[in-house]
């Protein structure tokens, strides 16, 4: 079996010229079976290539140690390369994770010292210079939420708290007050996000929401009935609180969620033509309007299509990402994770059909500005284009 970092050891040797016989025929092997890694190889030997590629990558990472090496993390635990038990287009689904590993475990050989001294030309044609610096003005989204009483009132929260605490008062995160009530009836309640934002909220029962951008979630003030019920319209995680006897639902235009008390994450946006559960711990049935029903176990994700109903394993970590402040993409349809990017950022993302059929692999800070998510786009194919006009991007080749 071989994983990535014996991989990496293989190619730093062949790339120092320090390459024993016996490792020189296991990585002759290796190259018969993925072509692709050999054309990497190869590509590193040529200085310019090789000075090329360190730059792209030494330009796209970023001065957080800590998330370049959660990255790097990332890439070692999930890709292994199992002899014959795994197809030829393994290689290719995660080229982009080997790639970049490969050029992390170059860069610390410091085989190339890349400075300005040089006089490297940065400049790609196929993304002029202009665009990346508009790029780097995309700033990304922040705690941003209006709540929306029952009269219809609606309150803008305070961009400086990450989320509000029901109780008898409407308390922020740091236990400031929000909103004076004391009413004891129920009363049906919206916390919303736009594009750019991002909110949490800890429901009367206890039950913990971290909502995306562009979502809402309509709830009461007062669980009173027998079921805990709330409507979701976007992409929300949910940290469901045990009471005996009063399951906690989650409906949306697509499905309906119902549980005991468990960690899962909804994705379902209206235009959008799939949604998704996912689920990482405790147990959760999800059903649609159709009829069909599925009760999940962690680990794995329903997906909804029309009146489909799919269940398939999944790492859930991915799902989840975009609550730990990450972008990550592994074999994702330009489509479905630009249209991630785009809420975030409050940007509108055109794709044109002659890169519609690309996928995305790469992980990147939900923090950093939009040239960051650019930088990745343009390492899974660098023939893409970008035209950026105000808050319109457009990708073509």
């Amino acid at each position: 079996m071989y994983t990535i970092d014996h991989i990496i050891q293989l190619l730093q040797a062949y790339l120092k010229g320090e390459i024993l016989p016996d490792e020189h025929a296991e990585l002759s092997m290796l190259f018969e079976k993925y072509p692709e890694l050999q054309d990497l190889a190869k590509k590193l030997e040529d200085p310019a290539n090789l000075r090329e590629e360190l730059q792209a990558y030494e330009e796209f990472s970023t001065s957080d140690q800590t998330q370049e090496q959660r990255i790097l993390s990332n890439i070692m635990d999930k890709i292994e390369i199992q002899g014959n038990q795994q197809p030829k287009h393994r290689w290719k689904l995660y080229g982009w994770y080997a790639a970049a590993a490969c050029f992390i475990a170059v860069v610390g050989l410091g085989i190339w010292q890349i400075n300005k001294r040089d006089g490297i030309n940065t400049s790609d044609p196929a993304t002029p210079i202009d665009a990346v610096k508009l790029a780097e003005n995309l700033l990304p989204g922040g705690n941003r939420a209006t709540l929306q009483l029952a009269d219809g009132t609606g309150i803008g929260l305070d961009q400086q708290q990450m989320g509000i605490v029901m109780g008898d008062e409407i308390t922020y995160t740091d236990g400031s007050v929000a909103l004076a009530t004391a009413k004891d009836e129920k009363r049906m309640m919206i916390l919303s996000t736009p594009r750019g934002g991002q909110y949490q909220i800890a429901l009367a029962d206890g039950t913990k929401v971290w909502l995306n951008a562009d979502t809402r979630l309509r709830y009461p003030n007062k669980f009173t009935d027998e079921q805990r019920v709330v409507e979701l319209d976007g992409e929300a995680y949910f940290e469901v609180a045990k009471v005996a006897g009063k399951p906690f639902i989650v409906v949306t235009a697509k499905e309906k969620v119902e549980v005991l008390g468990t960690h899962f994450n909804v994705y379902s946006f209206p235009k959008e033509k799939e949604s998704k559960v996912s689920l990482l711990e405790g147990k959760v049935k999800v059903s649609v309007p159709a009829g069909k029903t599925r009760l999940l176990q962690p680990g794995e994700q329903a997906s909804v299509q029309g009146e489909e109903l799919s269940v398939q394993q999944v790492p859930v970590d991915e799902s989840i990402a975009w609550k730990n402040d990450e972008f990550m993409f592994n074999n994702e349809p330009l489509g479905t994770a630009l249209a991630q990017v785009a809420r975030w950022y409050d940007i509108d993302i055109d794709i044109d059909p002659s890169v519609a059929k690309m996928k995305l692999w790469g992980s990147v800070s939900r923090l950093d500005n939009f040239d960051k998510v650019l930088k990745i786009i343009k390492m899974t194919d660098d023939k893409i284009k970008v035209q950026i006009e105000g808050r319109r991007v457009r990708l073509m080749k």
